[in-house]
């Protein structure tokens, strides 16, 4: 296998992104620095035991492997398969490896197919309260260059076949893994509602982007409040709009309702035979204006998207799971209940 990246470039990327110790602050021997409940990581070294990768496989479909990097590595004697493809899910601020939706990608990835499934725990440097959000996006460049270390490890056991998948928060981490692993591209990265506080006026190379891998799709659903409006992929599908879900006013957390739909959509386009099908619109304000009626190709969303695709695509859905509403079949938008 050819290997246009090393661990080097990741230790030479970090030493340009270094930064200074913190003053008056009660600093544990870890590097990491507690600001009240908060964890703040300033010794950037992986591996790291507060980001943590748990294997999930047709072996061990349940109750999974915690693979070890560096010198300690036991990914060889995992049961992972670098013939398979392979899943690494990244979650978000103030959550865990647990969250229903990304256990719900885990299981239905699972369900197709062998698959190598990675569920990145960096729970320690993400958590709440809401307070801590700041501390959190300092440390999502760390939590990236772990990832970083993981894929090279993967890549040197051969495999080839890798997509990262983020939620919220956790959809940024794997534009800093980019921007490790120069020149070497990963081959996937899908953002679920990318997280927009503190990103909406970063630079690219500090936020998800296009030029983050060799293709980039993103699935919008709660845009102007917790996740970004802007484009951040070669194909960005806006939800209903990208803003508000059918069905989340009568929910009792209504923001939460939103954002939490995009991994919801995102777990159900891996095994629906209905298929989150969208269409082509030239922007927002259009849609809104209702200039952006369906029109013909009806692309799809989700887990099965269409690599060669480009653009801003509007898919409507269903107010209640199961959320896809089909493809169409006419000018009169009819749909049919399942792909052929």
């Amino acid at each position: 296998m050819s290997r246009t990246a090393s661990w080097a470039n990741v230790q030479e990327y970090e030493t340009k992104q270094s930064v200074g110790e913190p003053t008056q602050l009660a600093v544990r021997e870890t590097g990491v620095a507690n600001i009240g409940p908060c964890h703040w990581v300033f010794k950037k070294t992986c591996p790291d035991i507060n980001v943590r990768f748990y294997l999930y496989t047709g072996t061990h479909p349940d109750t999974p492997e915690e693979l070890a990097l560096g010198e300690e590595g036991n990914l060889t004697g995992s049961s992972f398969n670098p013939a398979h493809p392979t899943k690494i899910i990244i979650h978000g601020f103030a959550s865990d490896t647990n969250l229903v939706h990304l256990v719900k990608i885990r299981t239905g990835y699972l369900s197709t197919g062998p698959h190598n499934i990675v569920a990145v725990d960096w729970s320690h440097y993400s958590k709440g309260p809401w307070f801590c959000y700041p501390v959190s996006v300092a440390n999502i460049p760390h939590t990236g260059q772990c990832v970083a270390q993981l894929i090279e490890a993967l890549r040197v056991a051969g495999s080839e076949d890798i997509h990262l998948v983020g939620f919220s928060l956790g959809a940024h981490v794997p534009a800093f893994t980019a921007n490790y692993m120069r020149p070497y591209q990963i081959p996937r990265i899908t953002g679920l509602d990318p997280a927009m506080p503190l990103f909406a006026s970063r630079s690219k190379d500090s936020k998800l982007d296009a030029g983050d891998a060799l293709f980039v799709d993103v699935v919008h659903t709660n845009a102007f409040i917790q996740g970004k409006f802007e484009r951040c992929g070669h194909v960005d599908f806006y939800m209903n709009g990208g803003v508000s879900q059918p069905g989340c006013y009568s929910d009792g957390d209504y923001l939460e309702c939103n954002h939490h739909r995009a991994p919801a959509y995102f777990a159900e386009s891996i095994t629906t035979r209905r298929g989150f099908w969208g269409w082509r619109c030239d922007g927002f304000f259009w849609y809104l204006l209702g200039m952006c009626p369906p029109r013909y190709p009806p692309l799809l969303m989700g887990a099965h998207t269409d690599n060669s695709i480009r653009g801003y695509y509007i898919v409507e859905t269903s107010s209640q799971s199961p959320y896809a509403l089909g493809k169409w079949t006419g000018p009169d938008v009819k749909l049919v209940a399942e792909i052929p």
